[in-house]
């Protein structure tokens, strides 16, 4: 065949040269900045490029704060001469780093980084492609200002510690770089397990709420000025503190703490040790890589149990009994809609952010309870608050119905399913949630500050329906005209598009608005009582949209289908 082997006397391929390597990157980078491009050309695009415009600010005003406290820590530190406490800063910006990359989505590519391997690429220049794709995340800008901060800050103090500093904290940020990009792939490596990924999803939980517990009952900020002290986290402070001296932030300090000291066989020691930190943790990546170069495959698909056969015997009875059980009630539920169920409540146990948007309101109710009866503010206005509060976490999961579904969705298309069962088993699910949070939440407050009134209680639940069904449309509409593929075994992936987040939080907003608006009313006629026929309308109201719009989802989804596709069944 032409082409595939080469004639006697042709000379061999030439060795590969830096051109073609540096071609490479340079061909690679001008896919990155063409995909970024031209995704705000496609249907929807001028939508995300003004979300991005909207939030970037609230982030970068989120950011400049520890930002300018690590610059002005590290001043005050060096200028008051307790260089000691510059560990905290290393210790913060380490921490800062990890809380970042846990909380802001990095923007996802429209293809996947390992197709590159189909090309002539070595492992060196295919690690170094997965290194460079990503640099400029949203966690290692802001934690590399952070140090850059505080390396200005330290030279303000102290300019002879300008060459040490800036070495070091150059340093600490390639360590912080191949730490988060070792941390990652290898938590996606573990995720790809379904029992390993409800594990983890676990840990998740429980450990930012007793982060949240913690912070919130020894925090001296909530101690109302008494601080709070407990010996049994002095104790454990004290224990770690060495320990913590030995790894990369501490390290990082006691090699600025060492050279100011002028130690400086000690600060060339805790440099080196920082370096090797930084080479392990990519050798790590490295080798987590050269599996994925070798064509491991980490999809939950190719850890599926083997599959039993079912005798044909058993095959004739069970078809027997599902042809005796399609004859069913008048108010029991479809076959269709049962299913659908059934496969929501498997997503939701496996949804570690959808979980986390459930029970993390009424946590949160439960720590401000008692401190919310004790200071008696609010008054009426608890409960309700409370509950739009905990519509926040819930409501944006209904704007990408489709995103777990996946590839899967093609079979939608193809089966006698309609559209509209398939989204009404969504959005019960989601009714479901909003509906026990209402219930544990009212529970809350009547066992922890106050019983609300049934007049606050029935109004707030009509509130609710009325929120819930005009939240459920909108975000059905959402859902097929800006679907977004969720993978559950990648961490930092955005569940909705930025646009549908918003859209999402301003329509709570606008709820709340109108619901406050109610309040306001009833109370200047004088007539509290009639909150709840005036919400109740507005409830009817909202439950009639839904059903209009639920009606036409077959059609829209027909019309959407190749967007629908194109998105959710990429690889």
């Amino acid at each position: 065949m032409a082409g595939l082997t080469d004639p006697p006397g042709h000379p061999p391929n030439p060795p590969w040269t830096s051109a073609q390597s540096r071609a490479q990157f340079a061909a690679l980078a001008q896919l990155r900045w063409c995909i970024f491009r031209n995704a705000f050309r496609r249907k929807g695009g001028v939508g995300e490029l003004i979300a991005r415009i909207l939030i970037f600010p609230v982030l970068a005003l989120i950011a400049i704060f520890p930002i300018l406290g690590a610059g002005f820590g590290a001043y005050l530190f060096v200028s008051t001469d307790r260089l000691a406490m510059l560990s905290s800063i290393t210790w913060g910006v380490f921490l800062l780093w990890q809380l970042v990359v846990l909380n802001i989505s990095a923007p996802g590519l429209s293809f996947d980084i390992n197709t590159i391997i189909r090309f002539p690429l070595s492992f060196p220049r295919y690690l170094t492609a997965r290194l460079f794709f990503g640099l400029l995340s949203a966690a290692n800008v802001i934690g590399t200002l952070a140090l850059i901060a505080a390396d200005i800050g330290i030279g303000v103090a102290k300019p002879s510690l300008v060459p040490c500093a800036t070495l070091t904290l150059f340093v600490f940020a390639l360590a912080n770089i191949f730490f988060t990009r070792m941390a990652i792939t290898w938590v996606e490596r573990w995720l790809s397990t379904r029992r390993a990924s409800e594990i983890f999803t676990a840990l998740i939980i429980f450990g930012s709420l007793g982060f949240q517990y913690i912070n919130l009952n020894f925090n001296p900020a909530f101690q109302n000025g008494h601080v709070h002290k407990s010996p049994i986290l002095i104790k454990i402070f004290n224990r770690l503190r060495p320990v913590a001296e030995l790894l990369p932030p501490g390290l990082a300090a006691t090699s600025i703490v060492s050279s100011a000291q002028a130690r400086h066989f000690d600060a060339i020691a805790s440099l080196l040790g920082l370096a090797t930190f930084g080479c392990i943790f990519l050798a790590i990546y490295a080798y987590r890589m050269h599996r994925e170069f070798r064509g491991e495959n980490l999809s939950q698909v190719s850890h599926q149990p083997a599959a039993t056969r079912i005798p044909p015997s058993q095959r004739i009875s069970g078809l027997q009994s599902a042809t005796a059980q399609s004859t069913r009630g008048p108010l029991s539920l479809s076959p269709t809609l049962s299913a659908c169920l059934h496969k929501e409540l498997i997503y939701l146990r496996r949804n570690t952010n959808q979980l986390y948007g459930f029970i993390a309101p009424v946590f949160m109710v439960f720590l401000f309870a008692n401190r919310i009866g004790a200071s008696g503010v609010g008054g009426s206005l608890i409960f309700p608050a409370s509950v739009a509060y905990s519509l926040l976490g819930v409501s944006i999961l209904s704007y990408n119905g489709l995103g777990m579904d996946g590839p899967g969705v093609q079979f939608y298309f193809i089966s006698p399913t309609r559209i509209r069962d398939v989204f009404l088993a969504k959005n019960l699910i989601g009714f479901l949630l909003s509906l026990i949070e209402f219930i544990l939440i009212f529970g809350v407050l009547a066992f922890g500050a106050r019983t609300p009134t049934p007049l606050t209680a029935v109004a707030t639940l009509c509130w609710l329906l009325f929120t819930t069904f005009t939240n459920g449309a909108i975000g059905n509409l959402r859902s097929l005209s800006a679907p977004k593929k969720i993978n559950l075994s990648k961490i930092n992936r955005a569940q909705t598009s930025q646009l549908s987040a918003i859209i999402a939080l301003g329509v709570v907003l606008a709820c709340f608005a109108i619901g406050f608006a109610t309040v306001l009313f009833c109370q200047h006629l004088g007539q509290p009582w009639l909150m709840i026929p005036i919400l109740l309308a507005f409830a009817i109201a909202a439950l009639i949209f839904y059903i209009r719009v639920l009606n036409r989802l077959d059609a829209i989804a027909l019309n959407h289908r190749e967007a629908i596709a194109e998105e959710l069944c990429k690889t």
